[in-house]
């Protein structure tokens, strides 16, 4: 009789640490479950950013169709674009000055023009999905190449006299950022500590359009660039 209670009570002991062990894992896993989903909250996300870009973005990690690769919001409406990791995770933003005419497609006609015979009207920064690449411009200075087709790179603000690029990227409105022949240009700093460190292998710029709906815009990317599982 006491080898049994003996053996009873080593039961009650081995079931009661038992329910403990799992009611510690499961603890264990709803934190874990919440700690993941506060983690992810924070990816693909843009709080900051207009409800285009916050729409785009989310939509890029819902497909992944960055491709696990980094990338950037290019808002042409309001002169900025918002920088992400791979794992959509939120970098960096800043101003840019872009192309003077507030149209999306660039007419190939264009480009058979000489640079000063190109009118404000032709001067376009398109809209699309690029994929992006470091590499040298016609001066032999690293630019990040966004339509290679067009010759359309993004670059720290260049000195163009009669411009005034800085000033106009440094101004607290957008109005004055349209200014360029269709090349996107940064503040140097944000080029240098950000940009040319993010993109070192490849990624993505998407520009938003002006002359449609941001939906029409995803609508169109996703008919035309391949999405691979992550």
């Amino acid at each position: 009789m006491t080898r049994v209670c003996k053996v009873s009570g080593t039961a009650r002991v081995a079931a009661v640490m038992m329910m403990a062990l799992i009611m510690l894992f499961q603890v264990n896993e709803v934190y874990g479950k919440s700690k993941k989903n506060k983690v992810d909250d924070t990816h693909f996300a843009a709080p900051n950013a207009s409800e285009d870009v916050q729409r785009t973005v989310k939509w890029i990690g819902k497909n992944y169709n960055n491709q696990f690769l980094p990338f950037g919001v290019i808002d042409k409406q309001n002169a900025v674009i918002h920088l992400f990791s791979k794992t959509g995770e939120a970098v960096a933003s800043g101003p840019v000055l872009l192309g003077i005419s507030k149209t999306d497609r660039i007419d190939p006609e264009t480009f058979k023009k000489r640079l000063s015979s190109i009118g404000p009207s032709e001067r376009v920064t398109p809209a699309g999905r690029f994929q992006v690449v470091l590499g040298p411009d016609h001066r032999g200075k690293q630019v990040l190449w966004v339509d290679t087709k067009f010759a359309i790179a993004l670059h720290p603000v260049v000195n163009v006299p009669g411009q005034n690029r800085k000033t106009r990227l440094n101004s607290e409105t957008s109005s004055d950022n349209r200014i360029t022949w269709g090349c996107i240009n940064v503040q140097p700093t944000l080029y240098k500590n950000v940009i040319s460190s993010l993109f070192k292998r490849q990624g993505f710029v998407y520009i938003l359009p002006e002359e449609v709906p941001v939906e029409d815009f995803i609508r169109q990317v996703s008919l035309v660039s391949p999405v691979k599982n992550k």
